[in-house]
């Protein structure tokens, strides 16, 4: 029996690679999404840790008072950045996203060429199998009569 050989082959390996980068790539997005909003949960966690403490002190200086006042806008300000970052990355992930579901349809395209392709082949084999089968049968009888 003949090796079946897939004439895409290289097209088809290209094809997959090309979705194993675009899944790696959805792969970093998510994981930079999920380190930044960590970093938003620990930012609110220092806020919060910030207003006890100003409830708890009863005297402090001016000075003190404005510092904590302009940490507390400071950190604000950096939730909103990582807002902003992370809706920027939402849209980057679902641009990826798209292109991941092109990406699998082009490689679920060819899977199901070379299926089609290995079908055909293997019902040409069992054809040819069949006919030398059916001469050895009809030479055997031949020499029997």
């Amino acid at each position: 029996m003949a090796a079946f050989k897939f004439k895409f082959e290289s097209i088809y390996s290209i094809k997959e690679r090309l979705e194993k980068k675009v899944q790696k790539e959805l792969a970093v997005i998510d994981l930079d999404l999920s380190q930044k909003k960590e970093e938003i949960i620990k930012i609110n966690k220092i806020l919060k840790e910030q207003k006890q403490n100003k409830i708890n002190q009863k005297s402090k200086k001016v000075s003190e008072y404005h510092f904590d006042e302009k940490y507390e806008s400071y950190l604000i300000e950096q939730i909103k950045l990582i807002h902003k970052y992370i809706n920027e990355k939402k849209i980057e992930r679902n641009k990826k996203l798209k292109e991941l579901i092109q990406k699998s349809k082009e490689t679920k395209t060819f899977e199901k060429l070379r299926e089609n392709h290995l079908e055909n082949f293997i019902k040409d084999q069992n054809k040819k199998e069949q006919k030398v089968l059916d001469e050895v049968a009809v030479n055997g009888f031949l020499k029997e009569v």
